[in-house]
């Protein structure tokens, strides 16, 4: 096993590079390569610490004492906007009540939303600093960060708020997204149709004029949005200039993924429901991404999981991600999403790490410059204190995370 401190020492400075990490154990994409330098926060050059030195001379060193190098993480599917947790309801599934159960409750979403609309802006910015915090520490660098919890213009237009402050503190690269439509709120539950024509008239213009979130997002499910509303949402959202990212086939399939292919959604995530049809919808799209999310259904107690392997072996475009979130999975952790990818989904420790390097950050567009390890990109690294790239995803309940480097800078 690697040692887990790394050490540090100053060379003569100049304008060449900031930063020569040497001495990995591996580097991933880059076969018996154990070096590489960083200019200018972006990866110029991957090989062999001599040859580097030879034409680079940096102001810092990094020894990574054989420890293993990874793209940072990438979590395209998070939701960190909330005001308090929700733990009693762990309680409430041990005794059998299942998700729609408890929302019936007065649990669920719309627990969230009262307690969200009764948080002050720097109440939220706080809770989404320590919640981007906590997944910097599990290696994640970059992450989806949805909004949802609010369901009124004053509280999405606050949560969208609080999630662009709360990534610039903690340090990371911020994807914010709008989830107006992430339920009826309880004021509209007698007038759903009220709601979806306050979303689209006056809500998705309003985030569109404070120019944070650049993408929509609905949950398409038995107790949220039929397809007739998510219809008129999406066309909206398109017309208005979103890109587009959907929850649909999570417990019913109701034609959620079919018409997230249909309007060249970036993703459609979730798919423990989905159908032959939708597969095929996906296989042929030449955008949207399957978003896998299996800390869900183990978080839920649910016996079905989205069909990985059939996806894969029929070319669909897929990430990983945590759906971080205060009820349904409360993990900052993309490691620990990659072990539930393995045992439930049946993938191989190679497309675990895809899903949550690569195959995030192409969903998100960011593929030419976050998720890999390649010259040109952002210098977003983790290294890993494990033994080989077989053992990602292989324990649990730990973390293999010992450092992180974002463009030039060490947290």
């Amino acid at each position: 096993m690697a040692n887990t401190s790394l050490s540090y020492y100053n060379v003569t400075m100049n304008d060449n590079c900031q930063m020569i990490v040497y001495n990995a154990g591996a580097i991933w994409g880059h076969s018996g390569a154990e070096a590489l330098a960083i200019s200018g926060g972006k990866i110029c050059e991957v090989g062999f610490v001599d040859a580097l030195r030879e034409k680079w001379q940096a102001e810092t060193e990094v020894d990574a004492q054989g420890l293993l190098l990874s793209p940072g993480f990438v979590d395209a599917h998070t939701h960190p906007a909330f005001a308090t947790g929700r733990a009693e309801e762990f309680d409430w599934r041990a005794e059998g009540a299942d998700y729609l159960e408890i929302a019936k409750r007065g649990g669920g979403i719309l627990s969230s939303v009262a307690h969200v609309r009764d948080a002050s802006l720097d109440h939220m910015i706080s809770i989404c600093t320590l919640n981007f915090k906590r997944m910097l520490k599990h290696g994640t660098t970059t992450c989806e960060a949805k909004s949802g919890y609010g369901l009124s213009i004053e509280s999405e237009l606050k949560s969208l708020e609080a999630i662009k402050i709360g990534g610039e503190r903690a340090g990371i690269t911020v994807v914010p997204t709008f989830l107006g439509a992430h339920m009826i709120p309880l004021e509209h539950r007698d007038n759903p149709q009220a709601y979806v024509d306050l979303l689209c008239d006056e809500m998705l213009p309003a985030v569109k004029e404070q120019g944070i979130a650049q993408t929509a997002d609905i949950f398409i499910e038995d107790g949220a949005f039929d397809i007739t509303q998510a219809r008129q949402y999406c066309e909206t959202a398109v017309a208005l200039g979103f890109e587009l990212r959907v929850h649909a086939d999570q417990f019913n399939n109701l034609g959620g993924v079919e018409l997230a292919c249909e309007f060249g959604a970036q993703s459609v995530d979730h798919l423990e429901a989905l159908s032959d049809a939708g597969l095929e919808c996906l296989a042929m799209s030449d955008k949207t991404f399957a978003g896998l999310l299996p800390t869900v259904p183990h978080f839920l107690r649910q016996k079905i999981d989205a069909p990985a392997r059939k996806m894969i072996k029929a070319g669909v475009k897929y990430f990983i991600g945590t759906d971080f979130n205060p009820g349904s999975s409360y993990t900052p952790s993309l490691a620990e999403a990659a072990h539930f990818a393995r045992v439930r989904l049946c993938l191989s420790a190679q497309e675990a790490i895809h899903g949550v390097t690569a195959g995030a950050a192409d969903s998100l567009g960011l593929g030419e410059s976050k998720g890999r390890i390649k010259v040109g990109h952002d210098a977003d690294l983790v290294f890993l204190n494990l033994p080989d790239f077989f053992h990602f995803g292989y324990a649990f309940g730990e973390n293999p995370v010992v450092k992180v480097v974002l463009g030039d800078k060490l947290p």
